[in-house]
């Protein structure tokens, strides 16, 4: 046996961010969740293959009918802590869910039928601090490793929104089929998520001062502006009204906290 190879790989296979992978897909294997690993699908903005880390597929506790679907990212820097800075408000918006539906009916008016019932307030994204702007830590301005953030969100949220199109695709032709589905799969709920092996940091600017935490889970709010903005039908089908963007929840998610953070997910 070749000690020295085996060495020179096991550093390699420290430096590497798949043990990061293999440690998140074993915790969602153990909690029941269905996972695929590194998935490949085709962007078609950049006319290329591209991979996501986890995708993972489970029954949703939230208004008790549909699938929840988490797309990982997994980050490792154990050496350049990532810090976010605080809002100074919560999220209340119903629409920083993601979501598709084949009810018979577009994504706002079930925003507003969540909203009407007040079924939001039992969600986890519901009051969450939210953080906007972002940077790592340790690391120069020029180099690449202080694009890892955005790189990262930019990557998650791509992924998401071909798992939503995608998604949104197939139940349009069971429409057009008239195909009758089983309730779990009338709504879609799509969680974009970023496990981070490393330290989190939270700042908060309040007048002249900074106060800084760490943190074991970050909620990033990233409004995407559409390029085809559309008019959604309201629960009143005599209104319209106009949508230029959406609001999406970035989880950020520290390795050692991701087991814990599952139970917003557990079924009742």
């Amino acid at each position: 046996m070749d000690e020295t190879t085996i060495e020179k790989i096991r550093k390699e296979v420290r430096k590497s961010g798949h043990p990061v992978n293999l440690k998140v897909s074993i915790i969602l294997n153990k909690k029941g969740w269905y996972v695929k690993n590194a998935p490949r699908y085709f962007d078609p903005r950049l006319k290329t293959f591209r991979e996501v880390d986890i995708v993972a597929k489970k029954k949703s506790n939230f208004i008790g009918i549909g699938y929840d679907t988490l797309i990982i990212e997994c980050k490792k820097s154990e050496n350049h802590p990532w810090v976010f800075f605080n809002q100074g408000k919560e999220n209340t918006k119903e629409a920083s869910l993601t979501l598709t539906t084949h009810l018979g009916k577009n994504e706002e008016v079930i925003y507003e039928l969540i909203r009407e019932k007040g079924m939001f307030k039992e969600h986890y994204y519901y009051k969450k601090p939210l953080s906007a702007y972002y940077f790592v830590s340790n690391v120069k301005q020029d180099c690449k490793k202080s694009k890892e953030i955005f790189e990262a969100v930019t990557k998650v949220l791509d992924a998401c929104l071909f798992y939503v199109n995608q998604k949104a695709k197939i139940l349009e032709e069971c429409k057009k089929l008239k195909l009758k589905l089983p309730e779990s799969y009338l709504i879609n709920f799509f969680y974009p998520i970023i496990v981070l092996d490393g330290k989190l940091y939270e700042v908060r600017i309040m007048g002249e001062k900074e106060y800084i935490d760490e943190v074991k889970h970050i909620s990033l709010l990233v409004e995407y502006e559409l390029e085809k903005p559309y008019l959604a039908q309201s629960l009143n089908e005599n209104i319209y009204k106009p949508v230029f963007s959406k609001s999406f929840i970035v989880d950020i998610v520290r390795l050692d906290y991701f087991k814990e953070f599952l139970k917003n997910f557990d079924l009742n």
